[in-house]
C-alpha cells in the first residue's frame, strides 16, 4: 500500500510534524501515514516498525527546521554525524529503497546545502523541497497535499479510508482539485474551467464578506500596524486556492480563456457600498484580494509570453465607481492599497523600505502560488518583468503613481530588465500590436525615460 513517511527530529518540527500528519491523515486515511509516535503501538520492537512502516511507502517528507541540523547528543556530538540518529538512519534507509525523499523547510531556513551535511545525506540537498511556515499553513499544506497527490495518485485509493475521508471521483479516478483542473484545461471544450473557476471565485467572495472585513471601526496608531497585517494576511488565505487555479490556467497559454480572466478581476474589483463609518485604512486594503488576483494574472501571463493579456487586463478592464470607470491600472495602484506609511510599520514587513513593501509582500506570497508552475528563477523574472511593465504603460497612460521592488535596482543597472524585455517593446511585440503605447515604439522610449528619472528622483 502506498504511504507517507513523516520524518522530524525531535524538538525540532514536532508543530510541523503534527499538522502535516493531520492533513495529510484526513485527506489518505490514518493508515497511510506513519508518523512514528502515533503508529506503533505499545510494547513492539521499534527498530523494526520504524523501518518495516518505511519500506511500505513511496514518499518520505523530512521536515527540517532551525535545530535539525545543529542539533548535538549529550556529548556534545552532531546527531547527524551519527550513524544511529533515527532521523538520519530514516532518510538514508528511504534513498536505499528508492523512496521519493521531499525536504520540508519550516519558517523560512535557508535551504540545504552538500557542505552542511555528512556524505550519507548530502544526496537531500539536492532534492527539491518544500516550504511551510506557521504564519501560512492554511495555504502551504493543502498545496503539500495536493503536490503529493499529482506525484502518487494511489494515495487516495486506500481500501480503509473511510467514505468521508474520500474526494468526489471524476470517471470513476480521484484526483487532487488541482489534478482535476489541469485535466479541464486540456478539455476541447472550455467551460468546465469556466465553471471551476468562477466557483472558486464565488466561495472566496463569500468569505470576503463584511461581516469578516468589516471596513468601520477606529483603532489608535499602537494597533493598526498588526490588525493591517492580520487582515492582509486573512486576505492571502481566504484567496490561496483561487489563485493556484488562476495562475495554472493563465500559465497554460490557452486563449481561449482570456475573457474568463478579465472577467474574474472585473468580479473582483466590483465597490461594494461604503458606509459612512468607514475607515480609509480598511477601504483600501479591501482592495489587496484584487491586487493579488490582479498580479497572478499578469505574472503568469508574463511567464507565457501573454504580454497581450497584461494589456488587456491592465487597460482595458475596468473598475466602475460614481458612474465613471477607471482601469485597473489605476485602480490597485500600490499606495492606494497599502499606505507606505503604514507598510513601515507591519511587524513582519519591518526593514524593508515603506515604497518596496508591497511589492516585496506580494512577490513573497506569490511565490508560493506559483510553485511547480514557474520554476524559482523564472518566477522571479516574470515578477520582475510584470511590474516593469505595468510601470511604464502606467506612465504612458498617465501621472506617475507607484512602482515595484524591481524600480530600486534601476538606478544601479537599469540596462538589465530593459534588455531582457526588448522584444516585448518593439513595434512586432504583441504588446504592441494589442495596442500599448499607441503602437508606437516611440511611445516606449518615453515611457522608458520617465521611468528612469522617477526612479531615480524616488529611490536614489
Amino acid at each position: 500500500m502506498p504511504g507517507v513517511f513523516v520524518n522530524y527530529r525531535t524538538g525540532d518540527g514536532e508543530w510541523a510534524a503534527a499538522l502535516v500528519k493531520r492533513e495529510l491523515s484526513a485527506r489518505f486515511g490514518a493508515d497511510q501515514v506513519f508518523y512514528a509516535s502515533q503508529s506503533i503501538r505499545l510494547g513492539e520492537d521499534f527498530s523494526r516498525e520504524i523501518l518495516s512502516g518505511l519500506r511500505r511507502c513511496e514518499v518520505l517528507l523530512a521536515l527540517i527546521g532551525p535545530r535539525w541540523s545543529a542539533a548535538v547528543d549529550r556529548e556534545g556530538v552532531r546527531r547527524l554525524e551519527k550513524t544511529d540518529d533515527w532521523v538520519r538512519r530514516e532518510i538514508t534507509e528511504a534513498f536505499n529503497c528508492g523512496l521519493r525523499v521531499i525536504p520540508v523547510l519550516m519558517d523560512g531556513i535557508d535551504p540545504l546545502t552538500e557542505a552542511d551535511l555528512p556524505d550519507a545525506l548530502k544526496r537531500l540537498a539536492r532534492c527539491q523541497y518544500l516550504r511551510i511556515h506557521h504564519r501560512s499553513d492554511d495555504l502551504d499544506l493543502p498545496r503539500l497535499v495536493d503536490e503529493l497527490v499529482e506525484l502518487v495518485p494511489e494515495l487516495l485509493k486506500g481500501p480503509s479510508k473511510p467514505a468521508r475521508d474520500i474526494p468526489p471521483a471524476v470517471d470513476g479516478e480521484l484526483r487532487s482539485p488541482v489534478t482535476e483542473f489541469r485535466r479541464a484545461l486540456a478539455e476541447p471544450v472550455g467551460q468546465t474551467v469556466t465553471d471551476r473557476v468562477q466557483s472558486a471565485a464565488s466561495a472566496v467572495l463569500d468569505l470576503l464578506a463584511e461581516s469578516r472585513y468589516p471596513a468601520s471601526g477606529h483603532l489608535d496608531d499602537s494597533e493598526l500596524p498588526a490588525e493591517l497585517e492580520k487582515r492582509l494576511t486573512g486576505y492571502e488565505h481566504d484567496m490561496a486556492p483561487l489563485l493556484r487555479l488562476v495562475a495554472i490556467g493563465v500559465r497554460s497559454g490557452d486563449r481561449r480563456h482570456d475573457d474568463l480572466w478579465t472577467t474574474l478581476a472585473e468580479r473582483f474589483l466590483r465597490p461594494s457600498p461604503r458606509d459612512r463609518g468607514a475607515q480609509d485604512v480598511w477601504v483600501n486594503a479591501a482592495s489587496y484580494p484584487a491586487l493579488l488576483l490582479v498580479y497572478v494574472i499578469g505574472v503568469a501571463a508574463v511567464a507565457s509570453d501573454r504580454e497581450d493579456l497584461v494589456h488587456r487586463l491592465l487597460c482595458q478592464t475596468s473598475v466602475g465607481t460614481d458612474g465613471r470607470t477607471t482601469p485597473v491600472l489605476r485602480a490597485l495602484a500600490l499606495r492606494n492599497v497599502v499606505d507606505p506609511r503604514h507598510a513601515a510599520a507591519l511587524p513582519s514587513w519591518a526593514g524593508t523600505p515603506p515604497r518596496q513593501a508591497l511589492s516585496v509582500q506580494l512577490r513573497q506570497v506569490l511565490s508560493r502560488v506559483f510553485f511547480n508552475v514557474v520554476d524559482g528563477s523564472s518566477f522571479e523574472w516574470a515578477f520582475a518583468d510584470y511590474e516593469f511593465l505595468r510601470s511604464l504603460l502606467e506612465l504612458h497612460e498617465g501621472a506617475f503613481s507607484s512602482l515595484g521592488e524591481f524600480a530600486v535596482q534601476l538606478d544601479r543597472d537599469d540596462s538589465v530588465i530593459y534588455e531582457r524585455n526588448l522584444a516585448r517593446l518593439n513595434a512586432d511585440s504583441a504588446l504592441l500590436r494589442a495596442g500599448a503605447f499607441g503602437g508606437e515604439p516611440d511611445q516606449v522610449a518615453a515611457a522608458w525615460r520617465e521611468l528612469r528619472q522617477a526612479t531615480r528622483a524616488r529611490y536614489s
